[in-house]
């Protein structure tokens, strides 16, 4: 579905303008905006304009992954002193040809990589140009150990997925809920983990499912691409029609899956799914639609997270970071407050899409409020031990017999989540 009708529609957060075509990519470019405050502090004192070039993996109208990064660049584009441009479908294969060819021909000071299949081109860069600020996003720190003008970056959701599954298994009928992989990273592995084990806790809550311990998430094969809106359909037709699922998780970044579950509604088939990085009610709103299925949902707003790496360059200020969002972060008071929760509602750099107040059931609302306020915090670690589960290959496919993997009482830090290989015990490949 070509969703760059609601781009269109959506105030202020329209494409940048066609500059031209460069190697078979459009190039756009966003005009600098309107100084601010905040911004006349970074472009005074010493600093200057910053020249920036967004690299997507897929298009900007995916209303997903590059859509909300391109909403980012947008909005940090209204600074006079960022000079914004971005080339969409980049694939990863092609990705070093494509950078080095702009960096050559268009004076860029600063890119960001939105991929995680860019790294190895950005290895290669960044010593080629070591005036420019490499920006990479979802790669792990390390691979970068060596080139100090390479920082990376992340909007983490495991929180959030965790969330997700206690509205998942506080409604299910099933006991089956389905998740739609478009690759089995561990960044994907620990989402589908954390999505596993709060809809145990969700069934839990809701007292359905022998208490969550009948809990099964089957996992389809993965898509092996980011953008895959007809493979990501197949795939929740398969899972809702051959393993009787009735709750639809996903990695994939387009309306797909959710399309697929108002289908079902449509036909008298209740299955539900969730937001996907973008706030999917609203897209369905601009085309006069309600969404029936959409439960919660993964939200990120990267502009945040852009503004600070823009701004401390424009100052001068670079240094070599690893930043790693999660709830509570980019908040002006990251204390609890359950009373004034804003769970559902835009929040920092990640938050819970809309909350489908009547469906969830109360209880189930009210511990995902809980929740939601005390991870914000740190006071509730969805990978806290007993955990058993078995080591798994990039296919999903068993490579040990369940086992323990985290101790009672032990909490996994972020080495142990960064790489995770290995699938809960209620998570099945189908």
């Amino acid at each position: 579905m070509d969703r760059r009708d609601f781009l269109k529609a959506s105030a202020g957060l329209v494409a940048g303008l066609a500059l031209g075509a460069v190697g078979g990519y459009t190039l756009g470019a966003s005009k600098p905006g309107g100084e601010t405050q905040a911004g006349a502090q970074a472009s005074g004192g010493g600093g200057s304009t910053v020249k920036a070039l967004w690299i997507y993996v897929g298009p900007i109208g995916d209303y997903g992954w590059t859509h909300a990064h391109h909403i980012a660049k947008e909005r940090v584009a209204e600074h006079g002193w960022v000079e914004a441009a971005h080339l969409e479908k980049v694939p990863e294969t092609q990705a070093y040809d494509v950078i080095k060819a702009q960096l050559d021909q268009g004076g860029y000071n600063a890119v960001f990589a939105t991929s995680y299949g860019y790294m190895e081109a950005i290895k290669r860069l960044a010593p080629q140009y070591p005036e420019v600020k490499f920006y990479h996003c979802s790669g792990p720190w390390e691979e970068f150990r060596e080139h100090p003008n390479v920082s990376t970056y992340f909007a983490e959701f495991y929180q959030l997925y965790y969330l997700n599954g206690v509205a998942a298994g506080a409604v299910t009928e099933s006991c089956k809920l389905g998740y739609i992989p478009a690759f089995l990273i561990p960044e994907v592995v620990r989402h589908i983990n954390a999505f596993a084990l709060g809809a145990i806790h969700g069934a839990r809550v809701a007292g359905k499912c022998g208490g969550g311990s009948q809990i099964e998430v089957l996992v389809a094969p993965p898509l092996n691409s980011w953008f895959a809106p007809d493979k990501a359909r197949a795939a929740a037709k398969t899972l809702v029609d051959q393993y009787g699922v009735d709750v639809l998780a996903y990695t994939e970044d387009s309306t797909a899956t959710i399309e697929a579950a108002e289908e079902y509604w449509a036909e008298g088939s209740r299955v539900y799914s969730f937001s996907h990085y973008s706030d999917m009610t609203q897209y369905y709103k601009s085309q006069g639609r309600e969404l029936r299925s959409h439960l919660t949902g993964q939200i990120a707003d990267w502009s945040p997270i852009y503004y600070i790496l823009l701004a401390t360059q424009a100052t001068g200020g670079y240094r070599k970071i690893d930043v790693w969002a999660r709830l509570g972060d980019y908040v002006p008071i990251r204390w609890r407050n359950p009373k004034a929760s804003r769970a559902g509602s835009p929040e920092g750099a990640v938050y819970l899409a809309p909350l489908n107040r009547d469906t969830i059931p109360p209880r189930a609302l009210e511990e995902i409020i809980r929740l939601y306020e005390d991870m914000k915090e740190l006071l509730y670690e969805p990978f806290t031990g007993p955990l058993r589960g078995y080591q798994i290959d990039e296919q999903g496919r068993p490579q040990e017999e369940a086992r323990l993997k985290v101790a009672e009482g032990s909490r996994l830090g972020r080495d142990e989540l960064w790489y995770m290989d290995w699938f809960h015990e209620s998570v099945q490949r189908i």
